[in-house]
């Protein structure tokens, strides 16, 4: 019985710790007043902090295309996603809170989504946006384990919807 009580505990205490390190960032505060996030850091901090009211604004307002949700929801089973943004980028605001409806329309979990935040020189506080050779944000990237199988840019081509189907169709 002992065994088991202490296994519980062990497991909440790795629990509790693997989902406070999940959140990484620090918070810059521009002369202009923007808050710029640098780090690793959840939807949950773009949803509740009141600075980033564009988050649900732009959340509701957005329509998803379902004639693609089906094929998202399936090609999307052994891949997972990193998305690199400015909270000071207008295309970031825009697309952002769009993209998350689609993911959340598709069913696809937010653990399978690494959000990164870069200043207005496109770099994080921990080197990923050089890894992932960020250029412009928001940057979508697309990752069968280690490979990448592509990535959207600013904007899509076409439709958030579509441009992701076609990444995920790539072998």
């Amino acid at each position: 019985m002992n065994m088991i009580r202490t296994a519980i505990i062990f497991c909440i205490v790795i629990f509790l710790f693997s989902s406070c390190a999940s959140e990484k960032y620090r918070v810059e505060i521009e002369p202009s007043g923007t808050r710029v996030i640098k780090g690793i850091f959840d939807r949950s901090t773009l949803e509740h902090d009141s600075t980033f009211t564009w988050f649900q604004t732009n959340y509701k307002s957005y329509t998803v295309d379902s004639t693609n949700l089906q094929l998202i929801t399936a090609l999307s089973y052994d891949v997972h996603f990193v998305m690199v943004l400015g909270t000071w980028c207008g295309d970031s605001k825009k697309e952002v809170p769009q993209l998350f409806k689609v993911f959340d329309s598709a069913k696809i979990s937010e653990h399978k989504i690494l959000m990164i935040g870069v200043d207005r020189s496109k770099k994080s506080n921990d080197g990923l946006s050089d890894k992932y050779n960020v250029q412009r944000v928001p940057t979508l990237i697309v990752l069968r384990g280690d490979q990448e199988l592509g990535r959207i840019v600013e904007h899509p081509k076409e439709t958030l919807e579509k441009d992701i189907v076609k990444i995920l169709q790539k072998q």
